[in-house]
């Protein structure tokens, strides 16, 4: 017997994002894909998102909106919508032509690809292979006579170009459901960075800085594997510290403050 027990999950979002109250633009709260359990989880459905889902890359019909917010299938299932799109002064389109076809990520609030993306966090944290992957990369390197051993020697080095990639990636954060945007001062570049997060529904996003930190902790290890077992002496590595590194506090003391937003649940009817 299913409960009728419901909760809206609230700044489910992974660390270095700031969260946003998505409750003063509700178009609809649904049932989560994939809730488990006596209690349903739910998410909130904005009403910027159901624009960005219409009228973004997407482009999805109203019967592709109701499907999605999993309505009822009824005869004039797809004109309810429209009013109703109306009525939230959402633009209606009735010939234009959907750009995407049916897929696992279709499926998805943003809410709750979002909350997917927490998780993956957890368990790339937990349980990815950082260290196995360093030594397989390393013996590679090590085993193959063609590679220059000195450019595996500057750990720092590579540090501080995964540095410039994770403050690029980290300038532009297009509009998602429950987080605050921010834009860069490259209008290419936030708008290629909007497209892709409306394609994935912001999963492609707020999961950059997950692998980000797995790939240059791998980097890192290779480094130190490969320059610990070639008996390299300190004098050889820069004893120079990058002004990036030297700055490198200040970006991990602002995540951690976005971390002590927990995740919170509300109560629905």
């Amino acid at each position: 017997m299913e409960s009728d027990s419901k909760r809206a999950i609230l700044k489910a979002i992974p660390t270095g994002f700031q969260p946003e109250d998505p409750s003063n633009d509700i178009f609809e709260t649904i049932v989560a894909r994939n809730s488990m359990g006596e209690v349903f989880n739910c998410y909130h459905i904005t009403t910027a998102e159901v624009d960005r889902r219409s009228n973004g890359v997407e482009r999805l019909n109203s019967s592709s909106l109701a499907t999605t917010l999993r309505r009822t299938k009824q005869k004039n299932g797809g004109e309810t919508m429209r009013r109703q799109m109306k009525e939230k002064e959402i633009p209606v389109n009735l010939y234009h032509r959907q750009e995407v076809f049916p897929n696992k990520i279709i499926a998805l609030s943003e809410a709750e690809a979002v909350h997917m993306a927490k998780d993956l966090e957890k368990i790339v944290k937990e349980d990815y292979p950082v260290k196995e992957i360093a030594r397989e990369v390393a013996n590679e390197v090590m085993e193959d006579g063609s590679v220059d051993l000195e450019q595996f020697f500057d750990a720092d080095g590579f540090k501080e170009c995964m540095e410039a990639l994770g403050g690029v990636l980290s300038a532009v954060v297009p509009p998602i459901t429950g987080i605050c945007a921010k834009a860069s001062k490259n209008e290419e570049l936030n708008l290629g960075m909007e497209n892709f997060s409306q394609a994935t529904h912001g999963f492609g996003i707020v999961v950059q800085p997950t692998w980000m930190r797995a790939l240059t902790e791998i980097g890192e290890g290779v480094c130190k594997i490969v320059k610990d077992e070639m008996n390299v002496p300190e004098e050889v590595m820069s004893t120079e510290t990058p002004k990036v590194i030297v700055e490198a506090p200040k970006v991990v003391e602002e995540a951690e403050v976005t971390v002590e937003s927990e995740e919170s649940v509300v109560v629905v009817d």
